[in-house]
């Protein structure tokens, strides 16, 4: 690790600061209306942190209303924020290599826990008593191989958007079961309407049919031991997933030409106040889609949506939700460990959070994201983000979305199957032969080494 000449000094400082912060409660959520200073020691020499995340608006607009704040508490540590580059996997290899760094829940942060390239940050959880503020599930997928390695910020949810207009129209209400969601389907099409959109051209979304499929047939402990690489994709339970998602498929539940649906058409195909200029040239009702899918449409056309969870097949299995979980990792070489356990403590905070979510604003069409900590003001939380927040914090267990799970070579073989799958053909896939390229990938990633051990 490379260390800076003043660093054993600088810590020491930094975790005397760290814990007036604690007690101050600028941390936590007792504090919040506080404005306590902090301040480190008058000879503190000043740090600047590398600090790489997203370049989306999203995420960097509210995040610099908390990095300004914190850059006001702790003045002797500057931020240069930087947007992504390149993957998380080159600046935790760079030399040396940011101080911190936002990830996403999936195979690449998983990895780099396998390969040593995080830094221990249980200090930080225990100085922000994140354990209690979190909760298990958090915790536990931020755990690797027994050490806490990564601090959880916020999260997404997905679900079935829907026309409300078009419910309210067939007296329909949201589906709690898979029988209530297959009438409605066929309610739709007895009356010349097609019940689904799927965004074909976007493999990140339509692999989420494959995420809610399994996870409700076969439960969140075979769809991690299956994701992990551990399961021969040949196994009868699989072919049921693809059993039930080619009967929807042949149903016609779904748009003519799925293959050619972009996400933004497939979310247009649910609106129908586009009058005389549609939007989409299909229409449809339902589109299972990532509440960021909405992040485009004009206010007037996403106040037209709402949506429910995806429905229970088996009401004897746990329920999985899929979520894209994003936090905070200190890479192992970082220059300047303690400063960036502060800053990463003071960015997982209640009043961090809070500071971000009201910079999101309190639309009803809030595409933001979800703040991890449970003790910040829910007030605050937009109605579609306080339902997203309930049916993700209210499962029996929380996923990564598939596509950020998958190793390259499983990916691979998942792309080749959904072209063929959602392409107009006289020679349709067959199951068997779905499985067999997906068992071939797995076989490919397995031989590679690109399933985190």
């Amino acid at each position: 690790m490379r260390l800076s000449p003043n660093f054993h000094l600088k810590a020491r400082r930094v975790a005397i600061v760290f814990v007036i912060l604690v007690l101050t409660g600028l941390l936590g959520a007792c504090g919040r209306d506080r404005e306590e200073e902090f301040l480190f020691a008058p000879d503190s020499p000043p740090v600047t942190l590398t600090y790489v995340g997203p370049g989306n608006s999203v995420f960097n607009e509210p995040e610099q209303v908390a990095i300004d704040r914190f850059q006001e508490l702790a003045p002797s540590i500057q931020i240069d924020r930087r947007s992504y580059a390149f993957s998380a996997t080159n600046y935790l290899l760079d030399t040396p290599p940011p101080d911190v760094i936002l990830m996403w829940d999936g195979n690449e942060l998983r990895s780099a826990a396998a390969l040593g390239l995080l830094s221990d940050v249980s200090d930080v959880w225990t100085e922000g008593n994140f354990t209690e503020a979190y909760g298990r599930r958090f915790r536990d997928m931020s755990r690797f191989d027994g050490t806490l390695r990564w601090v959880p910020a916020g999260f997404n949810w997905t679900g079935f958007y829907y026309n409300r207009e078009v419910f309210e129209q067939f007296g329909f209400t949201p589906p709690a079961t898979w029988e209530e969601f297959e009438l409605i389907c066929d309610t739709l099409l007895a009356n010349g309407i097609t019940p689904l959109s799927l965004a074909g051209q976007n493999p990140f979304i339509s692999m989420l049919w494959f995420d809610y499929l399994n996870l409700r047939l076969n439960g969140p402990e075979f769809h991690r031991e299956l994701m992990a690489g551990r399961v021969d994709f040949n196994d009868v339970r699989v072919a049921q997933v693809w059993e039930y998602w080619m009967s929807l498929l042949d149903r016609g539940y779904f748009v003519e030409r799925p293959g050619s649906t972009s996400e933004m058409n497939s979310m247009t195909a649910l609106i129908r106040g586009d009058g005389d200029s549609p939007l989409s040239w299909e229409k449809a009702v339902m589109a299972l889609a990532p509440q960021f899918s909405l992040g485009d449409l004009p206010p007037v056309f996403a106040e037209e949506l709402d949506f429910f969870q995806f429905p229970r097949i088996d009401p004897n299995i746990p329920i999985g939700e899929v979520s894209i979980v994003f936090g905070y990792v200190i890479p192992a070489d970082a220059l300047y460990r303690a400063e960036a356990g502060a800053f990463v403590g003071f960015m997982g905070s209640a009043a961090a959070q809070e500071l971000q979510l009201a910079r999101l604003g309190d639309s009803e069409t809030n595409i933001g994201y979800v703040p991890v900590h449970r003790e910040l003001e829910r007030d605050l939380l937009s109605a579609a983000a306080e339902k997203g927040d309930e049916v993700v914090t209210g499962a029996d267990d929380i996923n990564a979305p598939l596509f950020l799970v998958l190793p390259d070579s499983l990916r691979a073989s998942f792309n080749q199957v959904l072209r063929r799958l959602f392409l107009a053909s006289s020679n349709p896939l067959e199951v068997a032969e779905i499985q067999m390229i997906l068992e071939e990938g797995r076989q490919r990633a397995v031989q590679n080494g690109e399933f985190p051990q």
